[in-house]
Formats: structure tokens, sequence, C-alpha cells
């Protein structure tokens, strides 16, 4: 019953101003692709060492960019942490690992950015919501 009202509102195929096409899926509205268009540049560099503080601090109204920024910070940190403790024979092994998967998340990242599409970081993109920047 709950399915044939909820088909009955929809009209041409749109749900809440976007198009809903059967075979490609969700088709973000136009405001939301040109923010999306807006920020990927930004967003690509949230995931650079060093350069992730350009979408924080330059595109803080575009949430897209915003949002790969803070993930870009957090891993980061967490890249920074890593070499700083790889130095110790005995923990190598994790810590070079911890690099390899953050380096391998900050290309997920980017790779994500340059599509349009939002990318949560296992472990790290829900932390990386949770700041208050």
């Amino acid at each position: 019953m709950k399915d044939r009202d909820r088909t009955e509102n929809l009209d041409n195929n749109e749900i809440n101003g976007a198009e809903v096409d059967q075979d490609e899926g969700y088709t973000p509205p136009k405001d939301e692709e040109a923010m999306i268009e807006e920020g990927k540049a930004a967003a690509i560099l949230g995931y650079v060492p060093f350069l992730c503080f350009i979408p924080l601090i330059k595109m803080r109204d575009n949430p897209f960019a915003f949002r790969h920024g803070k993930q870009g910070l957090f891993l980061f940190f967490v890249e920074v942490l890593a070499v700083f403790f790889m130095f110790d024979i005995i923990s190598n092994l994790f810590w070079g690992m911890l690099l390899i998967l953050s380096v391998g998340s900050a290309v997920a990242g980017i790779l994500y950015s340059i599509q349009g599409k939002e990318f949560t970081i296992p472990f790290i993109g829900d932390t990386a919501d949770k700041l208050k920047i």
C-alpha cells in the first residue's frame, strides 16, 4: 500500500527536484551539480599532503569540497603520525601498512573527487565528519 501511494506522489520521475532515470540511477539537481563542479579541484587538493588546508579555508561554503578537505586533513595527520613512528624497527610493518593504506585512501579520494562523487573513507570518514572546523 505504501509503495503504491509513494508511486502516485512521484510526478514525472522527480524526487525532491532531482530526476530519477531508471537506467542510470540518481541524477543530482542542477544546483548540486554546479556545486560539485565548482568544488572538484579543491576536493582533489584535499587529499594532497599540506594542500588539504585549501578546501578547508577557501571552500568553506561548498559542502562537497569541505567534506573531502576534512577527510584529507584527517588522512594527513595519520600519514604524519605513521612517518613519525615508522622509525622504530618493531613497529615498521604496522606503520608502513598504515601509510600505504592512507596513501591508497588519498588516491581513491582523488579519483572519486574527479568523478564528482562522495567518498567516505572507512573509520576515518565518520570521524572527519564530526570535526568542528
